[in-house]
């Protein structure tokens, strides 16, 4: 099955406290905020975050955000103005484009290039 992804760009690089205020956002809307563990020695661990405060540091950061049985995963870097996410495709609004919306300091959302230059090629566009 294809993903579906998407870029968000914001007005301002990302800091600690706007790091914090995604998380903050995503746990309010969303049932369940994974971090996956900072290192290369955690390999596709992952820990549940219940408040913004117990955000383990990173300069790379990856989160699963899961609503039901959905999920997709988001991945930004400190310092740095986009958010890229990817999900499962839905007949209703993906969730790698949901856990976009609502956020501050948006400016643009575009699909991926990649995942939208497949669905053109197989057709599923």
């Amino acid at each position: 099955m294809i993903s579906r992804g998407y870029v968000a760009v914001f007005a301002q690089p990302h800091s600690d406290a706007s790091i914090r205020n995604l998380v903050a956002s995503w746990l309010d809307r969303f049932s369940r905020v994974e971090q996956v563990i900072p290192g290369a020695q955690a390999g596709n661990s992952t820990v549940t975050l219940t408040s913004p405060e117990e955000l383990l540091p990173s300069d790379h950061l990856q989160f699963r955000i899961i609503q039901g049985d959905d999920f997709c995963w988001a991945y930004l870097t400190r310092g740095r103005c986009v958010i890229e996410t990817t999900g499962l495709p839905s007949e209703k609004i993906a969730l790698s484009l949901d856990v976009l919306l609502e956020l501050n300091g948006v400016t643009e959302i575009v699909i991926n290039r990649t995942t939208a230059a497949w669905m053109n090629w197989n057709g599923t566009a």
